[in-house]
């Protein structure tokens, strides 16, 4: 029953994220906001994920109750979303309002990973059917929405995006911690908690780590264009907001389509090489949509390779962590992989594709993701070559 109401919280957080990454953006326009309120609109879901996410993890690494953390941040999240779209027209009350949403809803992901992985002991396979119920949240959201704001417009978008946080707040306040996770506040084992230098030199310390963190930071840079920009984008070339929605949809169900089958391949190949192999993909896929977002066709074909670039990423991410870390680091390890992945490298996108967008051209923004994902793939081959001297 438990590892339900982990899925239902899933798809409910992701299909607020469905509503929030491809809409917001329009709906602001439909408002009257300039071009700059909608990029710092947008970017401040990652902006907040620079120090949220490790503040979070803190917290509930320090707590007895990790799932009391997850309700406040949903209930907090539904709260200020409520009142962000309230005073939508004012340009400093809606931008106050929405760093504190993304503030409260920084940490739900990194909190709830741990917590499914934690529930199902592990297992990359439960984790992957449980966490594919957030792609099927996320593809409802924007094909559902679009298709509604196609044919009726976009005025009723804080009504769908306050909807959603409200089934996470159920969801949430139905979860219960695993009977084999207990936290001392004072530390586990009577050991006392991790130290900053401890902290430092397990997530840190070592060269794999280094590059681990580095990698993520490009991958999430590349992706803070694609998140923020893509409808935008997609408008310019003539794209309705029906076909939007679909397209978004179309690459989340690939993404689903992995989640359900990772149980059956993920084991096949190491770890650090899904990683290179998320890398390349993300390439790949960025330069596509610079070079030819006139043929819907390979704009699909770019989409499709979502099943690789977030799917499988983040499953090797997550249980990257889970292997290379101690288990009183688990929390924090995710919380820091937000931070500098979410946070620092998302953040970092989305302005430099603003910039970059403005400066020289919106298809140069998407050819400068494509950019930061080959970097990444450079890193990923050496973390990979690093890795294999080792064994």
């Amino acid at each position: 029953m438990q590892s339900r109401w982990i899925a239902s919280f899933y798809a409910a957080y992701f299909a607020f994220v469905g509503l929030y990454s491809p809409f917001l953006g329009p709906y602001l326009k439909l408002k009257g906001h300039t071009l700059e309120l909608i990029a710092l609109a947008l970017g401040l879901m990652q902006v907040m994920r620079i120090f949220g996410p490790f503040l979070w993890g803190w917290v509930a690494d320090h707590s007895a109750n990790r799932v009391v953390w997850i309700r406040l941040g949903s209930i907090g999240g539904l709260a200020f979303a409520a009142l962000a779209f309230a005073g939508v027209n004012q340009s400093l009350w809606l931008v106050g309002m929405l760093i504190i949403l993304n503030f409260f809803i920084s940490g739900l992901v990194p909190l709830s990973d741990s917590h499914a992985m934690d529930s199902c002991g592990g297992s990359a396979g439960q984790y992957g059917r449980m966490r594919l119920f957030g792609s099927l949240g996320f593809i409802a959201s924007v094909v559902l929405f679009g298709q509604y704001a196609q044919h009726f417009g976009l005025n009723s978008y804080p009504l769908w995006a306050v909807a959603t946080l409200v089934l996470a707040v159920t969801a949430a306040w139905n979860f219960r911690e695993p009977v084999h996770h207990h936290v001392d506040p004072e530390g586990q084992g009577g050991q006392g908690a991790p130290s900053w230098p401890q902290l430092l030199r397990h997530m840190l310390g070592p060269r794999r780590m280094q590059l681990f963190w580095l990698g993520g930071f490009f991958m999430i840079f590349a992706h803070g264009v694609f998140y923020a920009f893509l409808s935008l984008y997609l408008l310019k070339f003539s794209y309705g907001e029906s076909s939007i929605g679909l397209l978004w949809g179309f690459g989340v169900l690939c993404e689903v389509g992995f989640f359900a089958l990772q149980s059956h391949v993920f084991h096949r190949l190491k770890l650090v090489n899904w990683l290179c192999i998320s890398f390349a993909a993300c390439a790949v896929r960025f330069w596509l949509v610079a070079l030819y977002p006139e043929l819907w066709w390979v704009v699909a074909f770019s989409q499709s390779l979502h099943c690789l670039t977030f799917a499988a990423h983040h499953t090797a991410c997550v249980a990257w962590l889970r292997l290379e870390l101690p288990r009183k680091l688990w929390v924090r390890g995710q919380a820091l992989y937000a931070t500098i992945a979410y946070g620092l490298g998302g953040t970092a996108g989305t302005f430099a594709g603003r910039w970059v967008w403005s400066s020289i051209s919106p298809q140069w923004a998407f050819g400068m993701a494509g950019c930061a994902g080959f970097v990444a793939l450079l890193i990923g081959l050496h973390l990979r070559q690093l890795m294999y001297k080792s064994i």
